[in-house]
């Protein structure tokens, strides 16, 4: 392969062989550089850039920090501050729907609201209070419809 190589250099006229010469050598430059050197200072870069952002990103959390242990300290205040689960979902309910309400304890957290006979609208707006007053969530929500068009009968689950 080497003497092929050496007989097709001597076939050529100097001028040739020079440029064969000069295209060999300007590979050698370019292809260590374009599948070694730049990939990697490619990389260094980017480490760079993404280690500033984080940078940035912790002295702003740290300047926030204050704020998020105010908030912190005054959202725990407030959790044991507030009426009874059973209590504010029974007087909500009784207050909304009368007396076509029963509610019950399930488990340890839950408590179970069956309504009947009742607007459905209704129903969304206690929820939509229930959540955004009280924050109480719905953990699970049957209905189904009375005989009266616009009247359901619903069985809702609770947490805080």
């Amino acid at each position: 392969m080497k003497d092929k190589i050496k007989a097709k250099l001597e076939q050529l006229n100097d001028r040739e062989r020079f440029l064969v010469y000069a295209a060999a050598l300007a590979l050698l430059i370019f292809l260590p550089y374009q599948f070694l050197w730049a990939p990697l200072m490619n990389t260094v870069e980017d480490r760079r850039e993404k280690i500033e952002k984080q940078e940035s990103d912790l002295v702003w959390m740290q300047s926030h920090l204050a704020e998020v242990k105010g908030l912190a300290a005054a959202t725990s205040k407030s959790v044991g501050a507030g009426p009874p689960l059973y209590g504010v979902v029974e007087k909500t309910a009784r207050n909304k729907f009368g007396s076509d309400i029963r509610v019950q304890q399930e488990g340890k957290k839950g408590i179970r609201i069956q309504i009947k006979n009742s607007g459905f609208d209704d129903i969304m707006n206690w929820l939509d209070d229930l959540q955004f007053k009280h924050k109480i969530y719905v953990k699970d929500f049957k209905i189904d419809s009375e005989k009266t068009v616009g009247r359901v009968r619903a069985s809702i689950l609770v947490e805080s």
